[in-house]
């Protein structure tokens, strides 16, 4: 049997140069649920009230409020109508980053296929909700970011495709510029060939292919759901950043308690000055905030295949904390590499409980996961710049 084509030219709506500075969204997980809401009680027409509503309402309602916003933003004129198929470049410079992304529809039996590798275990229930989300809202408008190796001939075409005029150019409050290319037809049509036979791993979205996944087995697999949106980004471009916890209690332990479990869990704990620095300085230690004192961590003993957030997860969250993984009773909360620590540190005194961070996975540790078919905790690594939802509105 052929192989699917990974990648696919893409008919779709775009956000107007107009609009775009206003509706296109933060990154969802870059912002807590107050963030999130702030945002949205401020402006009817970011891009969130879409991909997210309050959790308290029943799916229904959350459902139909995704949909009552798509509606607004279509009735506005936000959009364009929907263009023929192309594939796109997405640029993003952040300070002194820049990475660009071929932007299409990827193929969901390469994910079935081996050809789009996980290297993050999925929360079935957020999946499931995604999947449910899909299936009712009936677009795709987030990007799964991929990753492939570097190759020289698609350096080179996206060099070309970048000398012709953006079709939109614009900056949010966050300082993240953003541009977007429509690839000329001859361009696009080598870079699919390129592509044709590539495996790539999933940079940021596992619970988006998951839940595609899911939808697509339960359509019966038709062709109208076998393909999400993807933004496709070479390796070498990618900046790879710690996800860290906060665990909102305790789990009926004192702090006096949990320190001393932790140290029977087999880690050298020392009290942090901070003027020393708080950071984590290397791979396998982890830094602890709890009742007003930072801690460093140290496993004395370590296997080269355990990373940090699996020496946190099986050491330390689920024997002394009760958090399993999937963290579905809504005690650990994930917070990106990006924040300081010191706001990690007003977010556990303020909520109580305990917050960890961790050092990055880097780039040769995270291939050889991916190299040997194993997969981290859900929320391990977090690449940054992250893709925007709102840009792209593909029916499905």
């Amino acid at each position: 049997m052929s192989k699917a084509k990974l990648l696919n030219r893409v008919s779709a709506k775009l956000v107007k140069p107009e609009w775009a500075e206003r509706v296109v969204s933060p990154a969802y997980d870059m912002l807590r649920g107050a963030e999130r809401q702030k945002l949205m009680d401020e402006d009817p027409y970011v891009f969130l009230h879409v991909t997210s509503a309050k959790s308290s309402l029943p799916l229904e309602k959350r459902t139909a409020a995704n949909s009552e916003a798509l509606k607004r933003l279509l009735d506005a004129g936000a959009y364009s109508d929907t263009l023929d198929s192309a594939l796109y470049l997405y640029k993003l410079s952040y300070e002194e980053h820049q990475q660009t992304a071929i932007v299409g529809d990827i193929s969901i039996k390469a994910f079935e296929d081996d050809r789009i590798v996980p290297h993050e275990r999925t929360r079935e229930f957020r999946a499931n909700d995604l999947a449910n989300h899909l299936e009712q809202i009936g677009i795709h408008s987030s990007p799964v970011a991929l990753a492939y190796d570097s190759d020289e001939e698609v350096n080179a075409l996206i060099e070309e495709a970048m000398e012709t005029k953006p079709v939109l150019d614009f900056c949010r409050e966050d300082n993240l510029e953003q541009t977007i290319w429509r690839v000329p037809e001859k361009i696009a049509d080598k870079l699919l060939v390129l592509f044709q036979d590539k495996t790539t791993f999933i940079v940021d979205g596992h619970h988006r292919m998951n839940a595609s996944h899911t939808v697509w087995t339960r359509s019966g697999k038709s062709e109208r759901y076998g393909k999400i949106l993807g933004a496709l980004f070479s390796v070498d471009e990618l900046r790879i950043r710690s996800f860290h916890r906060h665990v909102s209690d305790l789990n009926n332990l004192t702090s006096n308690s949990l320190t001393t479990r932790i140290a029977e869990m087999d880690f050298h704990i020392e009290p942090v000055n901070v003027s020393e620095g708080i950071e984590p300085e290397y791979p396998g230690q982890l830094s602890m905030y709890l009742d007003g004192t930072w801690y460093k961590l140290s496993p004395q003993r370590i296997h080269p295949s355990e990373l940090d957030t699996v020496i946190l997860q099986k050491r330390i969250l689920e024997p002394l904390l009760e958090v399993n993984e999937e963290g579905s009773d809504g005690r650990l909360h994930y917070l990106p590499g990006t924040i300081p620590l010191n706001y990690l540190e007003s977010i556990t005194q303020s909520e109580g409980g305990v917050a960890f961070a961790l050092h990055p996975v880097s780039m040769d540790q995270l291939q050889a996961i991916i190299n040997r078919k194993k997969t981290l905790p859900p929320k391990s690594t977090y690449f940054e710049p992250k893709v925007r939802s709102g840009i792209f509105v593909i029916e499905r």
